[in-house]
């Protein structure tokens, strides 16, 4: 399995200053690249491809000094990273997409150095014997290594990143399925989940999950400081210094909305032995009335990333079941219940279930998640047990 481990770099101002020199040599040979594409387009109508450019690479830094400071596999990624953009654009035309052209990079937007591990970076003990990430032209950088590389795993590849609050390295890593899952023994439990606006998630055991609203509530200072902003000089250091404060307000509500979705995933897998939720297309969602508070919300980092990654790690099953109508009809007979947006109580006329309207999609969702569980054969054991007891 592929596997992403993320550690703080702590670089003296020396080593910094390098990191940031290698950066904007990153970014000129992007826009170089980017620039001898459009040209061979608009003058000759012909396409350059990433193997007539990487082939340049060498000439290019015998002749430039500046991009011979770059790692030759670091400057070959660069150039991948532009074809990529370019297979993507071409890509979504072809799907009918209104997309905008690949664009030139500024250099404050230019954040990421990508080496191949061995070639221009490895991990090296100092004089101390204390492990470093060694970068070429840069020295020994000092790691914050606060949680051991997974072993045995073997180094693919490297990402220096700097962010708004320092730099971080990221590795590639390559480590066998076994070393990874550690299965949690079995409940006989199963949980319907509804993500929404107003409650984070409605579980089907009746439990609600308020929305923190992380963003609402430093949305004034965000405000107050774009407000600052706007009169500053562009450019200036005054204004930077203002443009890094706002990137760590928004790093700070990232870091606040992955740090509750690990928890709340950590204890819906421990708990329960599968787990349904709404097949979501939020790319949609996002575009409507309720836009902010969707994207707010960051539903796809629990839904796509954090959950099915938890869940498979301790051998449990997460089922996604189709989203429509899940809020408009009635979880104990099925029957249509139609209600708009402001009507919050689920109140069925048929058999009389009266509960929060969240909670009985929640309760629908886990319906529709044991079926289609049973009809693709991936019910956990232990739940064709509790049945089987149940019906005796």
């Amino acid at each position: 399995m592929k596997l992403a481990c993320q550690y703080r770099l702590k670089p003296n101002r020396t080593q910094e200053k390098i990191l940031a020199t290698l950066l904007a040599v990153a970014c000129r040979l992007y826009n170089d690249a980017l620039a001898e594409r459009k040209d061979a387009w608009e003058q000759e109508r012909r396409t350059v491809t990433y193997l007539e450019q990487a082939g340049k690479l060498k000439t290019l830094r015998e002749t430039d000094k500046e991009v011979a400071l770059l790692n030759f596999s670091a400057a070959q990624h660069v150039l991948r990273r532009l074809d990529k953009a370019f297979r993507r654009f071409f890509k979504a035309i072809q799907s009918g997409q209104k997309v905008g052209y690949p664009r030139f990079k500024k250099p404050h937007r230019f954040r990421t150095l990508e080496f191949t591990y061995g070639d221009g970076t490895k991990i090296k003990p100092d004089e101390r014997g204390r492990l470093r990430l060694s970068l070429q032209n840069v020295g020994l950088v000092r790691v914050i290594w606060h949680r051991p590389l997974p072993e045995p795993a073997v180094i693919k590849q490297v990402w220096v990143t700097r962010k708004v609050d320092g730099w971080s390295a990221t590795f590639a890593l390559e480590v066998p399925d076994e070393r990874l899952r550690e299965p949690l023994p079995p409940t006989g439990k199963a949980i319907g989940m509804d993500v929404g606006v107003e409650n984070l998630l409605a579980l089907s055991d009746g439990r609600l999950v308020d929305n923190p609203k992380w963003l609402k509530k430093i949305e004034t200072k965000i405000a107050e400081k774009q407000r600052i902003l706007s009169k500053k000089v562009k450019g200036s250091k005054r204004g930077k210094r203002m443009c890094r404060q706002i990137a760590k307000l928004h790093l700070k509500v990232a870091r606040q909305r992955r740090d509750v979705y690990w928890k709340l995933a950590a204890e819906l897998v421990r708990e329960h032995d599968l787990i349904c939720v709404e097949d979501l297309t939020i790319k949609g969602l996002a575009q409507g009335n309720l836009s902010k508070s969707v994207l707010d919300a960051g539903w796809s980092v629990l839904l796509t990333h954090i959950l099915p990654d938890k869940a498979w790690r301790a051998g449990r099953e997460v089922i996604a079941v189709p989203a429509n109508g899940t809020s408009q009809r009635c979880a104990r007979c099925g029957s249509p219940v139609p209600k708009d947006l402001s009507v919050r109580w689920h109140d069925c006329p048929h058999c009389r279930l009266s509960v929060h309207r969240d909670i009985n999609s929640a309760l629908l969702i886990l319906t529709l998640g044991l079926e289609r569980a049973r009809r693709d054969g991936c019910l956990p054991s232990c739940l064709h047990e509790a049945e089987g007891e149940s019906q005796r």
